[in-house]
């Protein structure tokens, strides 16, 4: 009975978060533990659990009388998540290439391109797109992972899931993804012929365009040629709570 109340615990906080991070619930949103209970279709006491999770992650705030609302990213918030970033990700390819061997590099260089393929192959499913985009998460937690430093690779990764809710909410870069899997690709040859300063330059640029894009400077855009979505589309799912 404790293992299936733990496999629902984990099942309702996995749920909920996938669906901060697909658009379905709106940064800056006020929502009240009843309706994600209804909505998810969980007991209280499991949706109660995942709400003090995120809570403790910096994804929502919990607001006595008022409900919960999804974090809000200001200009600030979204400068201050990209430098933390580029502190952790610079030192992360840097200890990478000190690191990490040919095969290493090749096995990486292996699922970039993997992930080109799949575009290739498919470019107008939404789903691919978004095991895509997910792949691209996990390239850069990748990095920091190699270190083996428990502490940088929990803090990156609340880092990265406060960025990833907020550039949901101004469209993610479904349209940009082979563009970007190119700079990867770029960044890992680097690594390869062992150039610390070209890998770390390459990085820095790359983080700065998804800071672009994030602030809305950059404008959201097709950025290759072909049939890809016009525009940024969601994973299919339930109707989300009323704001």
């Amino acid at each position: 009975m404790a293992d299936t109340a733990t496999m629902l615990r984990t099942d309702v906080y996995d749920q909920l978060k996938q669906r901060l991070f697909t658009g379905e619930l709106r940064t800056g949103q006020f929502v009240s533990q009843r309706e994600l209970t209804s909505w998810l279709g969980a007991t209280l006491n499991p949706v109660r659990e995942a709400i003090r999770k995120l809570e403790i992650e910096g994804l929502i705030n919990v607001y006595p009388q008022r409900g919960i609302q999804i974090i809000e990213g200001g200009p600030k918030a979204i400068n201050d998540a990209y430098e933390y970033r580029l502190l952790l990700e610079l030192n992360a390819v840097r200890h990478f290439i000190d690191g990490a061997s040919d095969e290493v590099i090749d096995a990486a260089m292996s699922k970039v391109r993997r992930s080109l393929r799949a575009i290739e192959r498919s470019p107008n499913d939404v789903e691919v797109r978004w095991k895509v985009l997910d792949d691209d998460y996990q390239f850069h937690k990748d990095l920091v992972d190699f270190h083996q430093n428990e502490i940088l690779s929990k803090h990156y990764s609340l880092n990265a899931a406060r960025l990833r809710l907020f550039r949901i909410n101004i469209g993610q870069p479904l349209l940009r993804l082979e563009v970007a899997a190119q700079e990867h690709l770029d960044i890992l040859e680097a690594c390869k012929a062992r150039d610390v300063n070209t890998a770390a330059d390459l990085l820095a640029k790359h983080i700065e365009i998804s800071r672009e894009h994030a602030l809305g400077i950059r404008p959201m855009q097709r950025m290759v040629a072909g049939n890809a979505p016009a525009t940024p589309p969601k994973r299919p799912g339930r109707k989300r709570p009323k704001a």
